[in-house]
């Protein structure tokens, strides 16, 4: 967990060595491509048929009626759960020019990139819409020191860029839909469910990506490999502090249950070759604490409702009230009227459509 704190710091350059070696001696290298993979038929430019399915299901955030939305029938542990998935949508202006960068050669993968910012704009204003109505909306300089971040791009190399997406995606599909299960409030369970759907088409976008690169390079497996043993992703660099990266490791360990736990494993083995399971086992022990309910790790329970109302066991729980930044943030970027002025023209628009 510790490592995971500050594998994307200047530590990285003596992190990465290790990761790929334990990836070398976990993965053996006589093992055979997934069947399944090594029979699959790529189309040369995967791109364009996700444009397609993109066109058909686009939708807009704030079309939806808000007024629905009950965030008084939330628990502790979902309000502060609000919090660390706003901070991984949030996370999108610090990374994005190091995923262009790394993308730049690659029309397919760049083009991608587009669409998938445009997308993730819904997963951002609605995560922060939805902290407006809880009365929690952050401070205009906490988004701003977000967006400052001097993000340590996760390769140079655009395959690898490519499967530290893909991780990031699976994982967020997966926490997002197993958060969608368990919240109190219907609409925002339908929202969530909304956004795993997004994080899943995302996932196997780039999972295509990464398989048919597999099949012409079965050793760039150790790369990937390496990716998820790191569990890649930005919040390492933008949470602030190793301990608020651990809170929110925490946070979303608790909501990667069995179910979670199978799907994962099913990717792994298509990607790999093998489950891995013993060595998963052993990787996410102790990461949450166990279910209150069946106490089972969460990754081995079963249970379809796992949540109480007790306050989830993080050290700074206030962590987005407070920001570092020297700088005055314009009103401009404020989130919080970002939500006002959306609302307002919704409600505009409502008020025109009635009258017409």
């Amino acid at each position: 967990m510790w490592a995971y704190a500050w594998n994307q710091s200047r530590a990285k350059i003596v992190m990465d060595p290790i990761y790929m070696a334990v990836a070398r001696r976990v993965l053996p290298r006589d093992t055979p491509l997934d069947a399944k993979l090594a029979g699959e038929t790529y189309d040369g430019n995967l791109y364009l048929a996700y444009r397609a399915q993109s066109r058909r299901l686009q939708y807009f955030i704030e079309d939806w009626d808000w007024s629905q939305a009950r965030p008084e029938l939330l628990t502790q542990r979902q309000r502060q759960m609000m919090h660390t998935v706003a901070l991984g949508e949030t996370s999108g202006s610090a990374v994005a020019d190091g995923f262009l960068r790394a993308f730049r050669t690659q029309p397919e993968l760049a083009a991608f990139f587009g669409t998938w910012f445009v997308e993730e704009l819904n997963h951002f204003i609605g995560y922060h819409l939805y902290l407006s109505k809880m009365k929690e909306a952050w401070p205009v300089e906490r988004g701003l020191e977000v967006a400052e971040v001097s993000f340590v791009p996760y390769a140079e190399d655009p395959m690898e860029v490519a499967a530290a997406n893909m991780y990031q995606e699976l994982l967020g599909f997966l926490v997002y839909r197993s958060f969608a299960k368990q919240a109190k409030d219907p609409f925002l369970a339908k929202m969530l469910a909304q956004f795993a759907k997004d994080e899943c088409r995302h996932f196997r976008f780039y999972e295509d990506v990464v398989a048919r690169h597999i099949q012409k390079n079965p050793d760039f497996r150790y790369n990937v490999l390496r990716v998820f043993l790191k569990a890649t992703s930005p919040y390492n660099q933008v949470s602030g502090s190793a301990s608020n990266t651990l809170d929110h490791l925490t946070m979303g360990a608790f909501y990667f249950r069995k179910p979670e736990y199978d799907y994962f494993l099913k990717e792994n083995a298509y990607l790999f070759g093998t489950d891995l399971r013993s060595f998963w086992d052993w990787y996410f022990r102790g990461v949450a604490d166990p279910c209150i309910h069946c106490a089972k790790a969460p990754y081995q329970c079963s249970c379809e409702h796992f949540e109480d109302d007790a306050p989830p066991p993080v050290k700074n729980p206030g962590w987005w009230k407070s920001t570092r930044t020297t700088k005055h943030a314009d009103d401009g970027v404020s989130i919080d009227a970002w939500a006002t002025q959306l609302f307002g023209t919704r409600r505009a628009d409502r008020r025109r459509d009635a009258t017409a």
